[in-house]
């Protein structure tokens, strides 16, 4: 493997710790909402996980009973449904903590670049520790994980693809948990299920890539096309947060809104 694949764990890590450094230092939001965030994210996706062991024998049972089409895209809803329910779930229920339930919108996207960030911190230090371990010590590891990174898509030009996929998700993470925090505070529930659904038509995107094609499967034109989809659901959580930041501002008669010198618009 080419060591240059090293910058992709780097680069995800980036994203990671860039976007939470610099709006700690721009909106001095507390620690604590990055914090539970991130705690969100990880309750999230331990309670998913569970669900998720019977997954090979959904699949299974699902392509035995229906027909082709019809069997595969009730499976990429199943896979989408799974995060809408757990990461929203646990999303919504962090949010009933006093302090997120009077958050100001600053403190709602610590929050949400909580979430997005554990999981592109995680993800990159698997893939650095991966990918260095196959280039300066190959012959410690197992022929099966040799065989397993020499079987993927080796392309340079797949580099960059995790790290713009990450740069997606913390956005459309941040936007999914701003939308359930203020649903929770204006006790709108029709934004927690925008934000249901969001992210379930994500995440069956990615089903439709995993179990359509296998990830190792996909070639460098057809990744880029997945992380093209992905992008675009990225942009889309970047122009709602700026949305509900007016929102925000601009909300009159709930108590619960919060307002931060930086929340204002100038």
């Amino acid at each position: 493997m080419n060591p240059l694949f090293l910058l992709s764990g780097t680069g995800m890590i980036a994203v990671a710790i860039v976007p939470v450094f610099y709006w700690r230092q721009k909106s001095e939001v507390a620690l604590r909402f990055f914090l539970w965030g991130a705690l969100a994210w990880i309750v999230g996706i331990v309670l998913k996980s569970i669900a998720s062991l019977p997954t090979p024998t959904v699949v299974a049972n699902v392509r035995n009973i229906l027909p082709g089409f019809l069997a595969e895209s009730i499976l990429w809803l199943f896979i989408g449904l799974l995060t809408g329910v757990f990461e929203g779930g646990a999303t919504l229920g962090f949010a009933q903590i006093n302090k997120i339930r009077t958050s100001t919108w600053s403190e709602a996207v610590g929050f949400g670049l909580g979430f997005g960030a554990i999981e592109a911190f995680l993800l990159g230090g698997y893939s650095l520790l991966t990918v260095a371990l196959i280039v300066l010590v190959p012959d410690k590891l197992s022929p099966e994980l040799l065989q397993l990174a020499s079987s993927g898509n080796n392309s340079l030009w797949l580099i960059p693809a995790p790290i713009v996929e990450r740069a997606s998700a913390v956005l459309l993470h941040t936007f999914s948990c701003v939308l359930i925090i203020y649903a929770v505070q204006t006790r709108k529930w029709k934004w927690f299920w925008v934000s249901f659904f969001y992210k379930t038509a994500v995440d069956a995107v990615a089903g439709f890539a995993q179990l359509t094609y296998g990830v190792q499967n996909l070639t460098t034109l057809s990744t880029w096309i997945m992380e093209t989809v992905f992008l675009i659901f990225g942009l889309v959580g970047l122009w709602g947060l700026q949305l509900f930041r007016d929102r925000w501002i601009n909300k009159k008669g709930s108590p619960t809104f919060g307002t931060l010198a930086t929340d204002r618009i100038t």
